[in-house]
């Protein structure tokens, strides 16, 4: 499967933008940061966004990329951003509000908004084109989810931003075998306790929940990464190489 990913660091001064995945020309999951490498002609193009979480690392560029599509999409084809209760109550309170940017869901109008909020829940599958996406629960500071991303017998599951929980490691399993996983891993190991806090994982932690399924997948992706610690956790990522490996994307 080629998911093409803009952005994979977890925060401003990495080598790329922030979290935003391109499954195809339409579909984005997150739009941070990396929505920012699409020329405008790519952003004119995408219909379908799913959101993992509120925080701004996942969705700063939203507001802006959807400006850009005014005279694109309309009430056949408006925009519809896909995410929990809780994501999408947060967009409506705290970012389409008329004081950090205006409601898309009123403009060009209330009968034809650019601009539509879709309500998601674990376990569904949501199916555009030949893809399908089942969101599932991750242990994070907010309510979040990480997807799975099914295409022609392939799945790649996005584990989003996590720290390490049981029921993550059930809910991973419970997607079935996998071909490629994506984990996050902000920390390296000596912040494990400001990990815990924040609900984000280190090299360690990636392992033991690695371990933790049923199932190996067969490539393992790492996205992320803190800039100011990003140098420890390659080495650390480095020294505890699972048998099948991990690549870091930067």
């Amino acid at each position: 499967m080629n998911i093409n990913v803009l952005g994979a660091s977890g925060g401003l001064g990495g080598l790329t933008g922030t979290t935003c995945l391109q499954v195809n020309e339409s579909l984005l999951i997150d739009a941070g940061t990396g929505v920012t490498q699409l020329l405008l002609k790519q952003m004119q193009q995408v219909r379908h966004i799913f959101l993992s979480h509120s925080h701004s690392d996942h969705i700063c560029c939203l507001p802006m990329l959807l400006g850009n599509l005014f005279n694109v999409a309309d009430a056949s084809s408006p925009v519809t951003v896909y995410g929990s209760h809780d994501t999408l109550e947060a967009l409506r309170e705290h970012v389409f509000n008329w004081v950090i940017w205006p409601d898309m869901r009123e403009l060009p109008s209330k009968d034809k908004p650019l601009l539509r909020l879709q309500e998601i829940s674990a376990g569904e599958q949501i199916c555009i084109g030949d893809v399908c996406i089942e969101p599932f629960r991750t242990y994070h500071t907010v309510p979040t989810f990480g997807f799975a991303i099914r295409k022609e017998n392939q799945t790649t599951a996005f584990v989003a931003d996590t720290g390490y929980a049981d029921s993550v490691i059930e809910n991973i399993n419970a997607l079935g075998p996998l071909d490629d996983i994506i984990f996050e891993c902000s920390f390296p190991n000596e912040l494990e306790s400001v990990a815990n806090q924040s609900c984000h994982l280190t090299p360690q932690l990636c392992l033991r929940l690695l371990e933790g399924l049923h199932s190996q997948p067969r490539r393992v992706w790492i996205n992320h990464l803190k800039p100011d610690v990003a140098d420890a956790v390659h080495k650390q990522l480095r020294e505890l190489q699972p048998p099948q490996g991990w690549q870091v994307l930067l």
